[in-house]
């Protein structure tokens, strides 16, 4: 399910859509000449089209999984939100890792040079859209994104939001998601999707009820390889399946078991 809204535009510099259409609407805009991107077209898709998107736990997980949704020509992150805002004592994958991640998204191999540890945060993050945004733009400048430290009042003040991932520390993914969903925002949350089954039910339950796109970032059912075991399994290439052996040698380092002799 898509829901697009809209995409903001640089606060103070240009003139929204809304505030376009509104003009229009009200016969204030006789003659407009629109920009390019406004307008869409080869290489460029237009405002309208843009799901706009608001990072709810912007820590270095969810600083890893903001920086791909940036590189999505069809998303605008349009806000942040962490109740830490800033600070250099997040764990990584490795030493530099998030802030080598950061320089290869920007094109700036100076990007935190003056960073002592791995540092995260709302106004990081904030900082690393408007950049990445910015150089992205003939003018190189953008200041379009807005940070907050309470999730509830970022539900209330931004109107024009699509949707939200939420990459807080586990035991709010379910109240958060729930509430956005409630708002009748697309959530994308990270795993786990919950603590307790209740809360798992509670959760299914209320995108039921509101009809909005939800999706647990969990890559492996979306794989090709799963896709075509489910195939064999519905076309009973192996008979009827009634019991299923599974474990994990988790690749990214060592901390499985080995496969089963």
């Amino acid at each position: 399910m898509r829901i697009s809204r809209g995409a903001r535009e640089d606060r103070g510099s240009q003139l929204s859509r809304r505030a376009f259409v509104g003009r229009v609407i009200s016969g204030a805009a006789a003659f407009t000449i629109l920009p390019r991107h406004v307008l869409g077209g080869r290489g460029n898709i237009p405002p309208s089209d843009k799901l706009t998107i608001a990072c709810i736990g912007v820590g270095a997980q969810g600083t890893r999984v903001m920086m791909d949704f940036l590189k999505q020509p069809d998303v605008q992150i349009v806000s942040v939100c962490d109740v830490n805002k800033e600070s250099s004592d997040y764990s990584e994958w490795g030493t530099n890792e998030l802030r080598d991640r950061e320089r290869r998204l920007l094109g700036k191999p100076n990007w935190g040079a003056d960073w002592k540890g791995c540092t995260c945060g709302r106004e990081p993050a904030r900082r690393l859209v408007e950049a990445y945004y910015a150089g992205n733009r003939p003018s190189g400048e953008y200041r379009g994104c807005s940070a907050y430290n309470d999730f509830r009042e970022l539900l209330e003040k931004e109107k024009d939001l699509d949707a939200v991932i939420v990459g807080t520390t586990d035991h709010w993914h379910a109240l958060i998601s729930i509430a956005a969903m409630r708002k009748g925002k697309h959530v994308y949350c990270q795993k786990p999707m919950t603590r307790t089954v209740h809360e798992a039910r509670k959760m299914g339950q209320v995108a039921r009820e509101t009809k909005v796109a939800t999706q647990v970032a969990v890559g492996n059912q979306a794989s090709e390889a799963t896709r075509l075991l489910c195939e064999w399994i519905w076309a009973g290439a192996i008979g009827s399946v009634r019991e299923v052996h599974n474990w994990s040698s988790r690749p990214f380092w060592p901390q499985g078991i080995e496969r089963p002799k």
